[in-house]
């Protein structure tokens, strides 16, 4: 049996950071997973998992970037009036991000477990490319959409259920 030291990621960042992160994501963002149409792919859509943090304090989102840097990953950014913005959404960096900060998390643990454990690794797995893995991990999706209090949205497991007859 693996003990807990061998499956958790390196942080090679200051201690505090990844508290400090957690508590971030906690209280000011949304983990979002938004489901839409794509041509490209097999069967016609696509689940797109994203964190995005939105303060009103560019410091905040400025550490936060450092952050990512520190750790290899690419954050979006986007600068409205009197709100900034970072998005993690390519699926990997989600992955890693997630993982670093999990063991901190509290409002957010059930959200990021859902993804860390069941759907990001379908997606990997491919399972977004068939109807049957697609209506599954739509299961998923719809979980982390509850936990989040995600209204009404166009795609559910139901709408691909009804759709596919899966």
């Amino acid at each position: 049996m693996m003990g807990m030291a061998e499956t958790q990621p390196e942080r090679p960042a200051e201690g505090w950071k990844y508290p400090y992160v957690a508590g971030a994501i906690d209280f000011g963002s949304s983990i979002r997973v938004d489901v839409a149409k794509a041509d490209d792919r097999k069967v016609g859509y696509v689940i797109i998992p994203a964190i995005r943090i939105s303060k009103n304090n560019p410091t905040v989102i400025g550490f936060l970037d450092e952050f990512c840097t520190e750790h290899g990953l690419n954050p979006n950014f986007r600068d409205d009036t009197n709100t900034f913005r970072l998005e993690i959404s390519k699926r990997q960096d989600v992955l890693k991000f997630l993982k670093l900060i999990r063991p901190y998390l509290i409002v957010r643990h059930e959200e990021a477990a859902l993804l860390v454990e069941d759907l990001l690794p379908g997606l990997d797995a491919g399972k977004g490319s068939t109807e049957e893995g697609f209506v599954e991990l739509m299961g998923y999706v719809d979980e982390i959409r509850s936990l989040t209090r995600s209204e009404n949205p166009k795609y559910d497991q139901d709408h691909f259920r009804e759709i596919w007859e899966v």
